[in-house]
């Protein structure tokens, strides 16, 4: 069985106000409200890992959220939903 990980080490923060996690999740506060931003790009279904097809870009915006807490917990749900629905298929990052 795994051992939890903070979200402390989950998440890097890089300002006041700005959070990332890994290459596909960032947090930020924009306008008064914290949003989340989830980077991903997903292969076609008919190519296989070794070829370099063109992969189609998504960048998600998630918000707004009261606090950070909440905007970085729903990052974290959508990037796993995606990685369910996408399992091989799925690359994060733009």
């Amino acid at each position: 069985m795994s051992r939890h990980t903070p979200r402390s080490e989950r998440w890097d923060q890089r300002g006041p106000t700005d959070y990332h996690s890994g290459p596909g999740l960032h947090v930020y506060f924009r306008k008064g409200a914290w949003w989340a931003d989830v980077a991903y790009r997903i292969r076609p279904a008919d190519a296989s890992p070794e070829t370099s097809v063109p992969s189609e870009s998504h960048r998600d915006t998630l918000g707004p959220f009261k606090r950070p807490r909440n905007a970085m917990v729903e990052a974290e749900r959508h990037a796993t939903f995606l990685e369910r629905r996408h399992t091989d298929r799925l690359d994060w990052g733009v």
